[in-house]
């Protein structure tokens, strides 16, 4: 989920938001507010986090972005590292403030957890955990919903002009500048979605935030930039990875792995394993 965010902000804006796993820690501190103060379950308080996370992302791209793409790639680049670094740096002392690290409503806590449980869930023999489940299917959901609006939708098209070639489109009278916000507020939205989803399942710490991004990052890139179904079958191979690693070799040895394959996907194979078919549908 949060790697769907990432592929459209990047490709849209040509940016590279370092901040993008700490807006998944706000995201998990709003979820677990929302149930603590005023029990609310999760799920449904996805539908207050989303819209506040698009209206907090276009303000950042109106606030702080709009400055920086207007300059050529490799400066905007350059500029987008060092803002969102110290946009990074900011999130993750006000999240752990709060967290009680300095006497906030937290009761003393370093970390987000969603303690949010349901029973146990039969199938064919087997117990699955209701939480991930009903996670996995909404994740699904948002991802052919998100889908359908990027193949199905006016601004869908524009997005994907815009990713192909952002100066023609803009010479075809696309609203770049709008569009670029509309993206940023949607890829945000989606890392505050996805981490509810995280703290529900496990626990995270206020400064993870950049880790969690070079695992986004690490999954764009291996799934192919702008594909959906890469940035799926991307998690999908990182998660089972981590899995095995932390399993035979102990969880110490599960946290660099998606450096390592960032470095090895780098090296073989640059546009990742769709990014052929995305050129494709692009042109």
């Amino acid at each position: 989920m949060i790697a769907f965010g990432l592929t459209l902000t990047f490709g849209v804006s040509r940016i590279l938001n370092v901040a993008h796993g700490d807006f998944l820690i706000l995201g998990s501190v709003i979820g677990l507010m929302l149930l603590d103060l005023l029990g609310l379950n999760p799920f449904l308080g996805l539908a207050i986090i989303a819209p506040i996370f698009f209206v907090v992302g276009m303000a950042f791209d109106r606030g702080l972005i709009r400055t920086i793409v207007t300059r050529t790639a490799e400066k905007a680049l350059a500029a987008s590292i060092v803002v969102t670094v110290g946009l990074s740096m900011a999130i993750e002392d006000s999240t752990a403030y709060y967290l009680g690290q300095a006497g906030g409503w937290a009761g003393g806590l370093g970390y987000i957890s969603i303690p949010y449980n349901l029973p146990a869930v039969a199938l064919f023999g087997y117990y699955l955990p209701t939480v991930r489940l009903l996670t996995l299917i909404t994740i699904v959901a948002i991802a052919l919903l998100l889908w359908i609006i990027i193949t199905r939708t006016y601004i869908g098209k524009v997005i994907r002009a815009t990713i192909q070639d952002r100066e023609t489109a803009m010479a075809l009278g696309a609203d770049v500048g709008l569009t670029s916000a509309i993206t940023l507020g949607m890829g945000i939205a989606l890392a505050a979605i996805a981490g509810v989803f995280y703290a529900m399942i496990t626990s995270v710490s206020p400064f993870a935030g950049l880790g969690l991004t070079v695992k986004a990052l690490t999954i764009v890139i291996l799934g192919g930039l702008g594909s959906l179904f890469g940035s799926i079958l991307g998690g999908l191979i990182i998660g089972l990875i981590e899995s095995y690693v932390s399993y035979y070799a102990g969880t110490i040895w599960a946290a660099p792995m998606s450096i390592f394959i960032l470095i090895v996907v780098l090296l073989v194979r640059p546009r990742g394993l769709f990014g052929r078919r995305v050129e494709e549908v692009r042109k």
